[in-house]
């Protein structure tokens, strides 16, 4: 039995939602992340990058469970007859080199990775942000 259209419509924003409160959680952490970075690059040490590192492990976390919402909400969405394919990879972080080659290079080499992974899930808000505004117009 099929479902209606107005319970495939509610399981989309759910899934939008969901999908939101992971995706800001990474964005939080990851803005964390940045200005522990900040600090390390400065000449943090261990400490700072230790603690920059489990920001960056906390993102990778909430963007893993970002991209289960989202893989829900492409479902939802074909079942909507509306595909939308939303790209949700992000790049790893660089791992153990950030603590044993922990210079500047580097310290500037995380940072840049950072960034860009903050950019990717700012990105990915803003699209979900747009199938919900979409959505609530049905």
């Amino acid at each position: 039995m099929e479902k209606d259209y107005e319970t495939e419509v509610a399981e989309a924003v759910n899934a939008a939602n969901d999908a939101l409160y992971h995706l800001y959680n990474a964005d939080e952490m990851l803005s964390k992340a940045r200005n522990w970075g900040i600090a390390d690059i400065m000449g943090g040490g261990m400490i700072i990058t230790a603690v920059k590192r489990k920001k960056m492990r906390e993102a990778s976390d909430e963007m893993r469970s970002a991209h289960q919402s989202l893989k829900i909400l492409n479902r939802e969405l074909l079942d909507l007859n509306g595909f939308y394919q939303l790209d949700t990879e992000i790049d790893d972080f660089l791992g153990v080199a950030d603590y044993v080659f922990d210079n500047f290079m580097t310290d500037m080499l995380s940072q840049s990775r950072i960034n860009n992974a903050r950019g990717k899930v700012q990105d990915l808000i803003a699209q979900v942000e747009g199938i919900l505004d979409a959505l609530s117009e049905i």
